[in-house]
């Protein structure tokens, strides 16, 4: 925590998340203090990268985004950010447009043109340079809200507790609803419950491999339609620098993910890795590999607003379950998402 943070900020917020972390660098930048807390060991939520070490000596460890599998950029704002981490060296375009399968047939990526970002040191590193700076507290898992004259205190599993004048939660909606429910005493939270009990999620089950040699292909991501089991292949490898060992993201459809929610990891990964094998037409020769469910991966349904802010009870919400734009629920819109509520808490909007 850096020496100059008040012991209670003007806002904390749940969930080191990308709108999380949009919303504290402006409220900071205009500023306001800010402390975000998350229960995760890192920042970036679902923008994850997954660090694994690599069977060849000459390289240190794989990283392979098992989340998030790339970023667009439309709005002016998010455009800037992009282009600004291309400059920087954080952040790269990756591709203009993906091969994809259907019914067996590949057909080539359209190149539309559109950028698609993936920094070179995994997508994680998008919700690091957003943290830079930041007072954020990891491996702290909030689990009750409690209404204080003025202000909010919030109680965690490892038995801290913290307060501020103002509290953002930036967490999937059946976590929001379950600190709400903490909290049931307070009048007024009506707005908010409406709100998170509108988002619907759809689950993935993700899978990392980390190959003791590249497959005999020449895209760096396919987009399959129709599959039974998987919607998402890609050459995780083709964001990194030279170097990085060849490693696959494999992403299962929402339909199969959810028929096999509660299996193991260990159960799954032999049927995804299956399946690849089946459209690749070739068996990955497989150095090390591993399974991620992601419970709520993709918001389905989405509140109609960009975010939820209620000054009379200094709480708001955030996140890609919230509709910034028309232009569905990817990285852009939790930014867009947080931005959002920076204008609404400051009362520019």
């Amino acid at each position: 925590m850096p020496s100059n943070m008040p012991s209670h900020p003007d806002v904390l917020i749940i969930g080191a998340g990308l709108a999380g972390l949009a919303l504290a660098h402006e409220l900071q930048g205009q500023g306001q203090s800010v402390r975000v807390l998350d229960k995760s060991r890192g920042v970036s939520g679902r923008a994850a990268t997954r660090r694994t070490s690599s069977p060849e000596a000459q390289f240190s460890e794989a990283r392979l985004d098992h989340g998030a599998r790339y970023f667009t950029a439309r709005h002016p704002r998010a455009v800037a950010l992009a282009e600004s981490g291309v400059a920087a060296g954080w952040n790269r375009v990756w591709a203009k447009g993906f091969a994809s399968w259907q019914d067996g047939e590949i057909t080539p990526a359209p190149q539309d043109g559109h950028p698609r970002y993936a920094p070179p040191l995994g997508m994680s590193a998008l919700g690091r340079e957003l943290a830079r700076g930041l007072d954020v507290q990891t491996a702290l898992e909030v689990t009750s809200l409690e209404r204080l004259p003025g202000g909010w205190r919030v109680h965690s599993r490892e038995g801290a507790a913290a307060q501020a004048a103002r509290l953002v939660l930036n967490v999937p909606a059946p976590q929001a609803l379950a600190l709400l429910a903490s909290a049931d005493q307070v009048e007024g939270l009506g707005n908010a419950l409406e709100a998170m009990n509108r988002v619907t999620y759809a689950p993935c089950w993700a899978a990392g491999v980390v190959l003791e040699q590249d497959i005999g292909a020449d895209w760096p991501a396919l987009a399959l339609k129709n599959h039974p089991v998987l919607e998402w292949i890609s050459r995780e490898h083709t964001k990194r620098d030279a170097g990085h060992p060849p490693a696959l993201m494999l992403q299962a459809s929402a339909a199969w993910s959810r028929a096999h929610l509660e299996r193991r990891p260990e159960e799954v990964l032999p049927e995804l890795l299956a399946a690849a094998a089946a459209v690749l037409g070739e068996e990955p020769k497989v150095a090390s590999a591993f399974a991620h469910r992601w419970r709520y991966a993709t918001p389905v349904l989405r509140v109609p607003a960009p975010c939820l802010w209620d000054a009379s009870l200094g709480l708001g919400l955030c996140g890609d379950g919230f509709t910034p734009d028309d232009h569905g629920p990817r990285v852009e819109a939790a930014l867009l998402s947080g931005w959002a509520l920076a204008a609404r808490m400051n009362g520019d909007d």
